[in-house]
This record gives structure tokens, sequence and C-alpha cells, in this order.
């Protein structure tokens, strides 16, 4: 019988499990991620398919998602992870053989794209709900902080790696790399080692379209859930995406090398790294809505002084501290969420906030291609987007007062 495991975190064997798994995916995600952004820019001179290829991968995760919650709430979370991260380490191989063979082109690439993005779609929700269904409540705000943290520095240490990879071999090297730590992921989450609980069938069973109006109208008739779905999309929608997206194109625009563009990317993942360990340490459970409220506000203020600058260490200072102060939008808002819904509603819920923390990133990416194909500078373009997202967070401030007295 599956029981909780008390004291501390690290004496809960399936959240180690689960959190180390997440460690090997998000180090060989990240690795990837740069590998393929540097290849586009600099080996196949298109710095502006760059946000095509990044909406292959988002939109299928966008429209799966909410199914992908759906599964994660009738079938067992590890063995969705498992299948889904196996799958992405074959494709991974499939990369690989295409890149030594020379055929590695941009369809090629949107191809590979759009097949992780449709994979993510059920992964994230599957590990975003599996973590409050293996740690107890008490416990819920540091796992999810701990989690999100560690993973952040992957996000600073892969690039990093890839760098340096990059410099002294070639892309085959960072892609090999990539693909055995996302085959590691799926060997952690073998469902026989974490042996999570198998979802209750006993109840009245639903189609989909009916689990997901049931899901949908959970969240919209909930102020927490309703009102921090929106700070979420609002963030990753007018800056986490523009300012992933912006990197390569800022580096190549200044001269810069792979190196200075592991560093800006490594300044982002440090800024919500730090973030992460702050909130496990400060932990804190009062007027959590009006933390999230003032963070919002505060990270796009951070962003338009980043779109205005073209100095190096400037620019690295600034992505680490909006990233910092944006992840105590996500976080904290994920904690409440999750804190006060239903188990059984836990992954179509979780694949909506998931939804709204990337799901709503290939609007950002092909918007802001469009605008670079049309030789508008990439720092107007981010300052439109960082005062157009300000505006409207000082809108959700003003529209959701019950919010910021949340705890």
């Amino acid at each position: 019988m599956f029981t909780l495991s008390e004291g501390s975190l690290f004496k809960n064997r399936s959240y180690l499990l689960v959190w180390v798994a997440g460690l090997c995916a998000m180090l060989g995600f990240s690795m990837f991620f740069l590998s393929i952004s540097w290849f586009i820019v600099d080996v196949l001179q298109e710095p502006a398919v760059l946000g095509i290829v990044l909406m292959a991968m988002s939109v299928p995760r966008v429209i799966m998602m909410i199914y992908g919650g759906i599964l994660a709430d009738k079938m067992r979370k590890s063995l969705i992870m498992f299948v889904t991260n196996l799958l992405q380490a074959g494709i991974m191989v499939a990369l690989i053989i295409m890149f030594l063979n020379g055929s590695l082109d941009v369809t090629s690439l949107i191809i590979i794209a759009f097949i992780f993005g449709f994979l993510d779609a059920f992964f994230f929700p599957a590990v975003s709900s599996m973590i409050p269904v293996i740690v107890e409540d008490a416990q819920l705000q540091r796992a999810n902080s701990l989690f999100q943290g560690s993973t952040e520095l992957m996000f600073i240490i892969g690039p990093l790696i890839a760098g340096v990879l990059l410099t002294i071999g070639d892309f085959t090297l960072t892609f090999s790399a990539s693909a055995v730590l996302i085959l590691l992921s799926a060997i952690l989450v073998f469902p026989p080692l974490l042996k999570d609980p198998k979802p209750d069938r006993t109840g009245e069973k639903q189609s989909a379209m009916k689990d997901l109006k049931e899901g949908l109208s959970y969240v919209m008739n909930s102020d927490v859930h309703k009102t921090g779905t929106l700070a979420i999309v609002v963030i990753n929608l007018f800056m986490i995406g523009p300012i992933l997206i912006s990197f390569p194109i800022i580096v190549e625009g200044l001269g810069g090398r792979p190196l200075e563009l592991s560093l800006l990317e490594g300044g982002l993942a440090l800024g919500t790294f730090t973030a992460s360990i702050f909130i496990v340490i400060w932990n804190t459970r009062k007027r959590r809505g009006n933390v999230v409220f003032t963070a919002l506000l505060v990270s796009f203020l951070l962003f338009i002084v980043f779109s205005r600058m073209e100095a190096f260490g400037l620019l690295i200072l600034l992505a680490a501290l909006s990233g910092f102060v944006a992840m105590f939008v996500y976080l904290l808002t994920v904690t409440m969420v999750q804190e006060k819904t239903e188990k059984n509603k836990l992954g179509r819920v979780m694949s909506i906030i998931t939804l709204a923390a990337s799901g709503f990133e290939p609007v950002a990416f092909g918007l802001i291609s469009i605008l670079v194909a049309a030789d508008l500078p990439i720092q107007t373009v981010l300052t439109f987007s960082g005062v157009t997202g300000l505006l409207l967070s000082v809108w959700l401030v003003w529209k959701s007062r019950a919010f910021r007295s949340l705890d």
C-alpha cells in the first residue's frame, strides 16, 4: 500500500526518484535547447526561423496539454513520464543520425520540435500532478520549490556545458549528451521503481470532452485558480517567452559567441534557481497573493530595463533579476492552486496551469519572429512586450483585489 513518507523530503523515496529524474531531463533539455538555437542562428544563418522551430515545439503542447492532464488523472503518472522520456530519447538519436548524415535542415528541425512538444504535453501534467500525490501538504511548497529550483539549476549548468562542448567539439557531442540524460530520466521513473498509486477507476467513466469541461469549470469557479492562471499567462506571454527567444538574436546581433549565449541563459536560470531556494527556506504561508502581484509588477519593470541594454554584463544581471522575481509568481501560485485542488482533479488543473506557463509561448515566439523578420530592432520589440505586460498586470491587480489577501 502506498504511504506518504514522513519527515524530511529526502526520506521520501518516490519524491527523490522524481526529483533526480527531473534534474536529468532538464539538464538534457537545456543542452538541447541551446544547441538547437545556436545551430539555427550560426550554422543555418536563419535567426527568424528560430521562432518557427520554437512554435513547432509549443503548438502541439498547447493543443494536447489539456488531454495530457485528463490522461494523468486516469493513468499511472509514472508510466506516462517513462514512455514520454523514452520516446524523446529516441527522437534525439534520430536527430544525431540526421546531423551526421548532413540532412539536419529547417524542415527536419520543425518536425523534431513538433514531436518533442507533443510528448511534453503528456509529461509535464504528469510530473506536476505527481508531486502533490507523493508529498504531504505541509511539505508541498518546499517540495515544489526544491524541484523547480533544482531543475532551474540545470538550466544554468546545461547551457554552460553545451557552450564548452560546442567550443571544443561539434553538435554531435551536445546532442549525444542530451539523449543520454533524457534516457536516464526515463529509467528513474520506471513504474516498478517509483511505485506511485494507480488512479481509482471505480467511479463513473466520462468522455474526454466531459472531463475537459469539468476541469475548466473547476478553474473558472475558483478565484485562486482563475487569477493565478491569468498571472502566469501574462508573465509567460509577455516576458518569459520573449526573453527566451531574444537571447540568441541579441548575442548574434552584438557579435557574441556560444559562451555569451550560455551566460545569458545561465543568468536567467540562476535568478530563478536562487528564488526557488529562497522560497524553500522562507516557506511563507501568509498573504502569498499579495507577494505574487508585487512580483508580477516588479518583474516587468526589470524586463523593460533589460530591453534597453546592450552591454553583456548588464544584460546577464538583469536577466538574473527578472528570473528571480518572476519565479515568485509561478511557484507561489502553483502551490496555492495545488493546495486548493481535489486530488482526483490535479491532472486536469495542473495541465491548465502548465498550459498557462508554457502553452502561450508559441504566440510570443511567433510575434517576435514576425517583428524581427520585418527588421524591427529586438530591443524595440522587447520594450513593447514589457510595457504591454506591465499594463495588463496593473489591470489584473486592480480587478482581483480578493486574490491579494490570499494566504
